[in-house]
């Protein structure tokens, strides 16, 4: 499944109810579930395990909309809503910003990469 970065958009709020204010360039995501093992070793020779609980996150290399304030875009320890195009339908979900560097001169679009620790269901993948 191919999700292009020009896909990937950062809301303040809910999706489609606040402005955009980060769309990304480029895009590094991590998708991984923790293994929970279920053989003991006096019942087994061999591990086995199941599938526990999600993780993911995701890096952007963006460019940041005009119109808001530089120092109020991307916070971190604050929430965001991440919306995705995958196979031509619009998924969101929710982000914490982990870390943000952020550079531009006055007048023009802020640059930078953003850190995110996703929270809940990830909206890349679906099992």
């Amino acid at each position: 499944m191919a999700i292009l970065g020009k896909n990937i958009f950062i809301y303040q709020g809910s999706s489609g109810t606040t402005p955009i204010i980060a769309a990304a360039k480029t895009c590094s995501i991590s998708y991984q579930t923790d293994l929970i093992e279920i053989a003991s070793p006096s019942t087994a020779e061999a591990r086995e395990y199941v599938a526990g609980r999600d993780d993911w996150s995701i890096s952007l290399n963006h460019l940041v909309t005009a119109g808001a304030p530089f120092e109020g875009l991307l916070k971190v320890r604050h929430k965001y809503t991440i919306s995705v195009v995958v196979g031509g339908q619009r998924r969101t979900g929710t982000v914490i910003c982990q870390q943000a560097d952020l550079n531009g001169a006055v007048g023009n679009l802020a640059e930078g990469s953003v850190k995110f620790k996703g929270t809940g269901r990830c909206p890349f993948y679906t099992a």
